[in-house]
Parts: C-alpha cells; structure tokens; sequence
C-alpha cells in the first residue's frame, strides 16, 4: 500500500516536467482577455483555439522592440494557414510535409498565424523572446489567459 502514493507522486512529478497539455475543446478554447496592464506592458503571445475549429498564435508588443521566434509542431498536418499583419523581417515557414511551421515576428505591434490542424491530435509549441525561451507568465491561452508550466507545451483534441 505505501506504494501507490510513491507512485502517484512519481507520475505527477513525470507529467509536469514533460510540458502542459490543454485540451482544445477546454483551456485553450477562446480568445485570452488579457487586463489593459497585461496588453500595454507587457510583450506576449497569446494562443487559443475558436469554435470554427482554428488555432491562433497572436504576437501582442507595444513596448519596445522584441523578436519572438518558435517552432510549432503536429501529428497530424497544418492546413488553411494564414499570416497575419506580418512587416519586414517576420516570417512563417512550413515544412514540406505541412508538419512543422517555423515563425519570426519582429518589433511593435501584433503579428500572428491561423491555422488548422487535420488528422492530428495534439499541437507542440516551443516559443522563444529575444533568443531565450519565453517566461510562461508571458504566454497566453484560451479565454482565462492560462500560463503553460514552461515555454515548451502542446494542446491536445
């Protein structure tokens, strides 16, 4: 019997160092409403899924000149991919099999990425500010603007 609890500490312990999972269709569902303070002070990216069954990656930065860069991944292939409000310097990058979406946002302002997801389950994001992994009180998700446990997370269906 004094296993089980050193087992269930071991699997939680396991669990939280391996990256956070959201389910879509729960935490990361909706736009993050961030306060005034949040959107105006502080450089960010917000992440979310919508009911039309489309991830968002949105870059907010009002306040100096940042370079948030990262590598997004799944199991299945990225479709419908749009760029949004992209200026010099930033880009978006596919992969040949649509599996992996490379991006760069650069300087003020917002910048973002649509996209959908067909035949995966879930959806790796490793986000990074100014060539450092991004604080995760930095990032964004769903309605209630949760916090992922590292830079490093996935949503899953």
């Amino acid at each position: 019997m004094k296993k089980l609890p050193i087992l269930m500490a071991i699997t939680v312990t396991l669990v939280m160092l391996s990256g956070s999972a959201f389910a879509w269709s729960d935490r990361a569902e909706g736009r993050p409403s961030q306060t005034l303070g949040q959107f105006f002070n502080t450089a960010s990216l917000s992440v979310w899924h919508d009911h039309n069954d489309e991830i968002h990656l949105k870059s907010t930065n009002l306040r100096g000149q940042h370079v948030f860069t990262g590598v997004i991944q799944t199991d299945g292939r990225f479709y419908n991919i749009r760029e949004k409000e992209l200026e010099n310097g930033d880009f978006i990058k596919v992969d040949r099999d649509n599996k992996t979406i490379r991006f760069r946002f650069t300087g003020r302002g917002f910048d973002g990425i649509d996209f959908k997801v067909k035949g995966g389950e879930t959806v790796d994001f490793d986000l990074f500010k100014d060539g450092k992994e991004m604080s995760r009180k930095e990032i964004y998700i769903g309605k209630k603007g949760w916090h992922p446990w590292h830079n490093n997370f996935y949503l899953e269906r």
